[in-house]
């Protein structure tokens, strides 16, 4: 009976003790890359992963999405980032077309699944096969489900991270019929965290328009075919445009829904590439996309060597951190208008805008 008086009374004691010791106790942080959708802007990954490699940053864990996620799965399962940057720069989006026999996407994925296998040179890789623990995100197209894919067949969890609507078909995986996973969480910063991670590195490319005002048009203000065929074939113009901003304006809800997330989970140094006019299939400007991502990664190369060779502080600041930050999200929550409207609208000014 005093044995156990003794254990029960000393016990608050010994955990004291070993939270101290822990405390004490300097640990290195576990990296997680965290890289965006974005289609042919998801291309800065690789530029930036050439830097991070050649300056010996180790990363622990990979979370990636659509484009982020295809380089992810790729980088992970050991192919060199020299055939994967030369692969980038001699392929475009028709060489990726092959029919869809169903019609469920304008193309189906053959091509795009024996060119991946031809990259990692067998088709039966698995996730627990590679050499850095990496999740892809995708979504349930019937049950609206976020899908974190991490174990089995790697080759069609790529496939079904990139299916991109409309253009791409979904995936029959794991029982499920999958779509790009960009369409629920196209920056996986949670999930890198999620995975184990201490500190994530975050890389971000969304789509950024940039519009001029044009001189007046003197012709007459008619549609014709020969005028739609003239105005595609003419050099000047740029027809992608339309796209473009079709493809910017659709994102504005997939930002709102991020941005959300991020301020539940936000980087620890967060990578924003701005690639103007540059859109999902933009495949003429693949080099300069990578070079883009070598200059932010060289641009913040201190800082991102601090996020690994900082030791993490004690446990116990960690959690007060997170506390203050639970408490401030709660606050502006608690300080936002009862009817609030989202997004926050910028007023028009009353006079007429330019023409």
């Amino acid at each position: 009976m005093a044995f156990l008086f003794s254990v029960a009374y000393n016990r608050p004691l010994f955990c004291f003790v070993q939270i101290w010791s822990d405390d004490m106790t300097q640990k290195q942080p576990k990296i997680g890359l965290a890289l965006s959708g974005g289609g042919v802007r998801g291309l800065a990954h690789l530029g930036i992963l050439e830097v991070l490699e050649k300056a010996e940053i180790p990363i622990h864990y990979l979370a990636g999405t659509s484009m982020g996620g295809i380089i992810a799965g790729l980088y992970s399962a050991g192919v060199p980032l020299s055939r994967l940057i030369d692969f980038s720069l001699h392929t475009g989006i028709m060489d990726f077309a092959s029919r869809d026999p169903h019609l469920r996407g304008l193309f189906g994925h053959t091509k795009m699944s024996q060119m991946l296998t031809d990259l990692i040179g067998r088709p039966d890789m698995t996730f627990e096969e590679l050499r850095i623990p990496t999740t892809v995100i995708a979504s349930d197209v019937e049950s609206g489900e976020m899908v974190l894919l991490n174990r089995g067949p790697l080759i069609p969890a790529l496939l079904a991270t990139s299916a991109f609507p409309i253009i791409f078909a979904p995936v029959r995986y794991q029982g499920r019929w999958l779509i790009d996973g960009g369409v629920l969480n196209n920056f996986p910063v949670d999930v890198a965290y999620h995975m184990g991670a201490d500190r994530v590195l975050g890389v971000n490319t969304p789509p950024t328009v940039r519009l001029t005002l044009p001189p007046s048009d003197p012709q007459p203000n008619r549609l014709s075919g020969r005028a739609l065929f003239t105005s595609f074939t003419n050099a000047t113009v740029d027809w992608k445009q339309p796209l473009l901003i079709a493809e910017t304006g659709a994102n504005f809800t997939v930002n709102i829904v991020d941005h959300e997330r991020l301020q539940r989970n936000p980087p620890d140094l967060l990578l924003q590439i701005e690639l103007h006019n540059t859109g999902t299939f933009s495949t003429d400007k693949n080099a300069d996309v990578i070079q883009k991502g070598r200059e932010i990664a060289k641009a913040h190369l201190d800082e991102i060597k601090a996020l690994g060779s900082e030791p993490l502080p004690p446990r116990w600041r960690r959690q007060l951190r997170s506390l203050r930050r639970r408490v401030r999200r709660a606050w502006e929550v608690f300080q936002q208008p009862e009817y609030g409207l989202i997004p926050e609208p910028v007023q028009a000014p009353a006079s007429g805008g330019e023409r």
